[in-house]
């Protein structure tokens, strides 16, 4: 019975934060942000080199098993210009909903694509998985509107799960993995060996540092541990947030300089869901505003 309570009281609280108040502002601000990273992802990134592959080399994922192979340059070019556009009129206000599940769809079809050459591809997973929550999202708000309501509150904490997991369970994943080897263990130095061979990342400098310092081999790995196991804090730690913020992007800065990895989306998706825009954004508006109305000085 004992269990039974604390079970339910369990599951009430958890209901109770998932649909918690945040200001109608904040929905919007977070879902014109996400739109230009979308935006910004489909137009900038090199999916055109994807055409041109191979059928025998086409491996695609669930979503995309309908294809048997590689869609043509223009095919991909067509995605890209659609998505980019309704990225831009999302961002825009226009019919929101619907050009902001445009630019959703884009970049999840071309970045199937990119998964779909054998080889598991994370770059865009926690962007799509929290702009996922925005797609259904109410839509029609201001981006200045201070009204709180238990109606814009399920986006922002649904995205802010999203980016607390998928941090949390990759950390996860190496206790289960490897467990204490993970840290005492010389697998880091190892995996830096392997990364400064592999002429992937911009300098071997920086993973043979760490590599031929078992010491600081084992800080780093203890480190990168706990900041992916206590990334769960952001949910209960608001003023947590902007630090992890900050770890992420040393992170994902860290893993670029020594493998050549692109994580940056994870970056700015974090950076997006985690800190709170809409106080700049009426901040800003506020200087406009006064700026507009102040009396012009006349020369005597």
């Amino acid at each position: 019975m004992t269990a039974a309570v604390t079970v339910g009281a369990v599951a009430a609280g958890a209901d109770g934060w998932l649909f918690g108040g945040e200001t109608a502002g904040r929905v919007r601000v977070t879902r014109i942000l996400l739109a230009v990273l979308i935006g910004g992802r489909i137009a900038l990134s090199p999916f055109r080199g994807l055409a041109g592959q191979p059928a025998a080399l086409f491996r695609p994922v669930w979503f995309l098993e309908w294809l048997d192979r590689m869609p043509s340059l223009g095919t991909i070019v067509a995605v890209q210009v659609i998505g980019a556009v309704a990225a831009a009129l999302a961002v825009l206000g226009w019919r929101e909903r619907g050009t902001f599940l445009a630019a959703w769809m884009s970049l999840l079809f071309l970045a199937g694509l990119r998964a779909s050459r054998g080889k598991v591809q994370h770059n865009d997973v926690l962007l799509l998985l929290v702009a996922a929550a925005f797609v259904l999202a109410p839509v029609g708000l201001r981006a200045l509107d201070r009204r709180r309501s238990v109606a814009w509150g399920w986006p922002v904490r649904t995205a802010l799960v999203v980016v607390a997991g998928a941090y949390f369970l990759s950390g996860f994943q190496k206790v289960v993995a490897s467990g204490p080897a993970w840290v005492l263990s010389d697998n880091l130095r190892n995996i830096m060996y392997r990364a400064a061979l592999s002429g992937r990342a911009p300098t071997d400098q920086v993973a043979l540092f760490i590599a031929d310092r078992p010491a600081l081999a084992h800080v780093v790995a203890l480190g990168a541990l706990a900041v992916e196991l206590g990334f769960l804090s952001i949910l209960f730690w608001p003023r947590a947030r902007p630090w992890f913020v900050a770890a992420a992007a040393v992170l994902h800065t860290g893993i670029y300089l020594t493998h050549g990895l692109d994580y940056w989306m994870w970056i700015a998706t974090t950076a997006v869901v985690l800190i709170d825009w809409q106080p700049l954004a009426t901040g800003l508006a506020n200087r406009a505003t006064r700026t507009t109305r102040s009396p012009s000085v006349s020369g005597s």
